[in-house]
């Protein structure tokens, strides 16, 4: 009060910074109400029009990409039924918005035999139990993952393993352009998730086209979080055009 009384006296400008600044990581509105100063704090950009323009569009691009991928699904779900056992699609469990939980379309890419496995019980299996820590702490991942087969890989490399995924999009599951879509064992050790599940996960985002598993986990996290909190239609625009790039490119994909 005293500073600001002799910043008056003296007409001199006067700002201040709130003592609670370190709860100021999402996108902020300052305004007034009933005279008094107040600043709104939202988890995410992505409010009002830019959420009902963002589902439009995951209704008509998405719809559109369904049609033009359907000869290609067709073929693939034939060649898995045909020549790798059958159980072509399968249901991983994500995490949505607000923590709804959504089964997430994919073509098989493991080994019919290890389909439907844990990787402990996978690796057990097939009497390599040293592998599940490995891929435990790699991430949940390992170069050169036994239990996929040729086809699966060639699915994997060219990433035609999620084309289902468009029909995650089209129901309203997902969306085109987000963060990766959490597992719910994911909900327990990432301590902001808060922030992340304030949007809908995506089919591509920020941290695929940004080096996908050629960064950290945690380098991918915290790209998650700036989509969440710095969220813009150009910026989804970007993200899909470099991910076709990416994808024809066969960039990061394993």
């Amino acid at each position: 009060d005293e500073i600001l009384a002799f910043a008056q006296e003296h007409h001199i400008a006067y700002r201040f910074v709130p003592g609670n600044s370190g709860l100021f990581a999402g996108n902020i509105d300052v305004n007034l109400f009933e005279g008094i100063p107040t600043v709104a704090v939202h988890q995410t950009a992505l409010v009002g029009w830019g959420r009902i323009v963002k589902r439009l569009f995951d209704i008509a691009v998405g719809g559109l990409f369904v049609v033009l991928a359907l000869p290609l699904m067709g073929l693939v779900w034939l060649y898995l039924n045909i020549f790798e056992g059958g159980d072509a699609v399968y249901k991983q469990k994500r995490v949505s918005r607000y923590q709804t939980k959504i089964g997430l379309f994919k073509f098989r890419t493991h080994k019919h035999k290890y389909h439907r496995l844990t990787p402990e019980q996978a690796f057990e299996k097939m009497g390599k139990p040293e592998l599940a820590l490995q891929y435990r702490k790699n991430g949940d991942f390992l170069d050169d993952d036994p239990r996929i087969g040729r086809f699966g890989r060639f699915l994997r490399r060219t990433s035609l393993d999620e084309l289902p995924q468009l029909f995650n999009v089209v129901r309203g599951d997902i969306s085109l352009v987000g963060p990766r879509p959490l597992v719910p064992e994911e909900m327990d050790v990432f301590g902001k998730k808060s922030v992340i599940l304030s949007v809908k996960p995506g089919l591509t985002g920020l941290a695929v086209v940004s080096g996908r598993r050629n960064i950290s986990f945690e380098e991918r996290r915290k790209l998650d979080m700036y989509y969440a909190q710095n969220w813009s239609f150009w910026l989804d625009i970007v993200i899909l055009l470099k991910t076709i790039v990416m994808v024809v490119r066969r960039v990061g994909a394993k």
